[in-house]
């Protein structure tokens, strides 16, 4: 697919690797067992496809089978005599105070989370990818909050990896305050949030558009 999509018909390799996750969320299966393998290995194809573009490149720019998987997964998970291969842990951003003052009043006016939140929380979360243990960060919609970091990413202000590096740092609670939102949990929120015209899709893309400003502006 990579090698069709990609190299063949043009398609960016951002939007090929959104598009792959997505199209491969759900499952009609019903067994629990089979579901679960299937979220196992769309998770690992999702880590690749996140992070490593130079392993897919290298390895499906040809023919590809089941062994050129396993090799793939192979590099991708060691380097050498065995070293986990790091991977980018934040969001490749820091925002100015400015900025930050920017993106609490956007949190707070479309919400983001359950409670109000301040420009150093923001500070916390963009520029540090640190938690809040004590006052943990809950959406207030899940949906919402995808279609969020999802414009941030595509305005260029939030690294592609965003929704591994919310996943990996554990920064944000789901909308239940249960359990810290994943990869798997975005990549369907932002599906759902997407099916329908949403009101609050023209008020974020107003707030980001307005962060990008900001951000643009103080960097001249």
């Amino acid at each position: 697919m990579f090698k069709k999509a990609v190299l063949e018909n043009g398609v960016s390799y951002d939007r090929f690797r959104d598009d792959f996750i997505n199209s491969h969320t759900f499952h009609t299966v019903k067994n629990p067992a089979i579901r679960n393998d299937h979220q196992v290995n769309l998770g690992r194809i999702a880590a690749l496809l996140m992070s490593r573009e130079d392993l897919v490149r290298k390895y499906y720019s040809g023919e590809s089978d089941r062994e050129t998987f396993l090799s793939c997964m192979r590099e991708l998970m060691l380097d050498g005599g065995g070293r986990v291969k790091a991977k980018s842990l934040n969001f490749e951003c820091f925002f100015s105070d400015k900025v930050l003052v920017l993106l609490a009043q956007a949190a707070n006016d479309i919400p983001l989370f359950r409670r109000p939140v301040t420009s150093q929380d923001m500070g916390r979360l963009f520029n540090e990818c640190s938690a809040n243990d004590d006052d943990p960060l809950i959406a207030n919609k899940n949906t919402v909050l995808a279609y969020f970091f999802s414009q941030m990413n595509s305005y260029g202000l939030i690294t592609a990896n965003y929704q591994l590096v919310i996943a990996t740092n554990r920064l944000i609670m789901g909308s239940r305050g249960r359990e810290f939102l994943n990869q798997h949990d975005l990549s369907v929120a932002l599906v759902r949030y997407g099916m329908k015209d949403r009101p609050a899709k023209m008020r974020i893309d107003r707030w980001v558009d307005l962060i990008r400003t900001a951000r643009n502006t103080i960097k001249k």
